[in-house]
Order: structure tokens, then sequence, then C-alpha cells
């Protein structure tokens, strides 16, 4: 994909995208002079977004990964729903912050405004509700299975298949065909992410396999 939003200081481009060793790497690069998004802010960094053609609506992403480290660095598996501008939201998130990489945030994401009609002029705005968990492990150092399970009753999110956090405060309207992106980009917020550093070019995030699979209701 090739965009942005406010908050991210990178445009995502192709040119952060390879395969070597028979993993796929993300990673963010310089960018050159002059680039901006298609509103016209001007962009820092080239990340990238690697998202499925296909959506799941309730299932198991897993995916072996190493994520990336560096200040400023978001690098994430995600799934969700986003037609733009979004008249609805539906998204979970496994991000790892790599100013501290084992500080890793699994974030739920949903539409608790009034109802909309598509399609929407202006894209509405989630209600986050992210959780920090320290893992024993650095995400960064070696490569590990990050699951994300989606059912009608909870979604819940493990690391090698030890649970990490279950979350169902607004399960209900977790009900929306998401698709799967693996991300990496650059924060603005150096109270979240850290600031930006010269580590936070060039950090690279590697995927080895992901899997995908589809919930049948008992």
């Amino acid at each position: 994909m090739t965009h942005s939003w406010d908050t991210n200081l990178a445009l995502f481009s192709s040119d952060a995208v390879s395969v070597a060793q028979g993993n796929l790497l993300i990673q963010l690069l310089p960018a050159p002079s002059g680039t901006v998004d298609d509103s016209g802010q001007s962009k820092s960094f080239l990340g990238a977004e690697v998202r499925s053609r296909d959506t799941l609506t309730y299932g198991r992403v897993r995916a072996r990964a190493r994520f990336a480290k560096g200040s400023a660095v978001v690098s994430s598996l995600v799934t969700i729903y986003t037609p733009w501008p979004a008249d609805n939201w539906n998204e979970l998130d496994v991000e790892c912050l790599g100013k501290d990489p084992a500080n890793i945030q699994y974030n739920a994401m949903v539409y608790t405004g009034p109802p909309t009609t598509p399609p929407v002029s202006q894209s509405v705005s989630p209600t986050e509700d992210p959780q920090k968990v320290r893992l024993s492990q650095d995400p960064s150092a070696d490569f590990h299975v990050y699951t994300v399970e989606w059912t009608p009753s909870s979604a819940r999110f493990l690391v090698d298949d030890v649970e990490q956090r279950v979350w169902t405060t607004h399960i209900d309207r977790m009900t929306l065909p998401q698709n799967v992106l693996m991300t990496i980009w650059a924060s603005s917020s150096s109270a979240w992410a850290g600031a930006v550093a010269p580590e936070t070019s060039m950090a690279v995030a590697a995927y080895d396999w992901i899997e995908l699979y589809r919930y049948n209701a008992p």
C-alpha cells in the first residue's frame, strides 16, 4: 500500500519490502527529499504495509516473526476492517514498540458512535482498548509465533502458544470482515514509541510464515 496518516512519519512503499532467505522483510528507509502523502504531509521515512487480499470474519491468524528494534519504530501483526473513508471500524493489533521490544501492546479497536450509512465522506474514529504486556523474551532478537484468535465470544492474543490477553469488552461489535496486515512504520508520539533516532532508519522486521484459519461455529 502507498498511504500514511497524521501520526505516521513514514509513507508506505513497495520499496521497503523484500524477500531474503525465505523471509518477508519490511523495513524503514530514509524517504527521498520531497516525499509527501496524499494530503501533502511531508514524510521522513518509507515504511511498509503488506495486506491480504482475502478477509476473515472470525478465525485465527498465526505468524512466525522477528519484530523490529529502534526508537519510534512500530512493527506489527494486524487484522482490520478499513474501507476508506471508514464507515465502521474493527481492528486487532499485536504491536512491537521498538524502543523497548519486550513491551508488546495488544490493542482492540471498534467504532462505538452512531450508525453510519455507507459510503461516508469522512472517516469514523475508533474506540481503542490497548494493553501492554512485558514478555520474557526480546521479540527483536529472534523469531516467535504470534497468534490472534477471534471468535464471537472473545479475541485472544498468544505468543508461542502462551495466552497473553483475552479481550471481550465490545466483542459484540467485532463482527466485520478483516484483512490481515504486516506493517512497519515510525510514530510521531515520542511518549508512546520513543523519539526518532539514528536507529529508526533501517529498522527491519522479518516474517518467516503466516497462517490463516477460518472459524467454524460449533
